[in-house]
């Protein structure tokens, strides 16, 4: 006899119990198949005991995330950027990470320079520190840089990252990526920050970050993915198991966007993430600024 064949002889032997003890008829009959199937399915899936999400305070993460404030731009907007700071030191947000192209930058595009306020990186860096410098006092602020703060690297080989943090005193993470991890009673938590490439039309506002977290390694998967570079606001809550937003940005629109059709979401997002054991509660909020 196959094992097949067994398994359903153990069925009906058990089935024909059932029906001795509770008697027949199709509705008992389904009931104990349903409980049957749903016993498996508890084994299969590991279910044991019951569930609790954690609400320890020691678990509790938060920071505020802005990406693409072009500082140098014509279009910049220093005002809301000043304003976002302002509601985070009011929430009690220290930390501030910015997801790239915290400059202008140079030769980007054709016709730049005619949207350009302050031409060069020395202008552009002192924009950057006046700015800085108007910020308020107990939030650090961390960066990535972007394509635009690439160029001066690659028109003249200029360490701009490392340009932009002497100047504003922030703390530079990387080119284009970085990785943060916190360590937490319950467990690890991390966020990637990137600026891709490519261009921003698509036919959701979500599609680019799906793509680019279809395109993880396995095992570099963050909890938390931050893209900047689209100008685009938008949080997918769980993907893959990963919580994606797009940044947003602190530059209106630019006669290029407007050009290309392109939207510009101003405004940051305040993260808030409890992390639990096998779970994480993820809020985002974003603080638009309409012009």
């Amino acid at each position: 006899m196959s094992k097949s064949q067994k398994g359903k002889q153990n069925e009906s032997r058990s089935l024909g119990a059932f029906e001795r003890e509770h008697g027949g008829g199709k509705i008992k009959e389904l009931q104990y198949r349903l409980d049957a199937e749903h016993k498996k399915v508890e084994a299969l899936a590991g279910v044991q005991g019951k569930v609790t999400v954690n609400r320890n305070p020691s678990c509790l993460i938060q920071f505020a995330l802005i990406g693409d404030t072009h500082i140098g731009s014509l279009y910049l907007h220093e005002r809301a950027l000043l304003a976002f700071y302002a509601d985070c030191a009011e929430r009690g947000i220290k930390q501030v990470y910015h997801v790239g192209d915290v400059l202008d930058g140079h030769r980007v595009y054709r016709g730049q320079e005619f949207e350009v306020r302050d031409v060069g990186l020395s202008a552009q860096l002192e924009r950057a520190r006046s700015i800085a410098d108007k910020l308020p006092d107990g939030i650090s602020t961390s960066f990535i840089t972007g394509n635009h703060d690439q160029s001066f690297k690659t028109l003249a080989g200029v360490p701009t990252g490392a340009e932009i943090a002497m100047a504003t005193g922030w703390t530079f993470l990387g080119e284009e990526q970085a990785h943060i991890e916190w360590q937490t009673p319950a467990g690890k938590f991390s966020l990637m920050l990137v600026h891709p490439g490519g261009g921003a039309k698509a036919y959701a506002l979500s599609y680019p970050v799906q793509q680019q977290i279809n395109a993880l390694e396995g095992g570099n998967k963050p909890d938390v993915y931050a893209a900047g570079h689209y100008h685009k606001a938008a949080f997918l809550p769980s993907y893959r198991n990963i919580a994606g937003v797009l940044a947003g940005t602190f530059q209106r629109q630019t006669p290029f966007m407007a050009r290309q059709g392109l939207a510009a979401h101003v405004g940051g997002w305040i993260i808030k993430a409890q992390v639990g054991d096998g779970h994480n509660a993820i809020s985002a909020e974003f603080v638009a600024f309409y012009v």
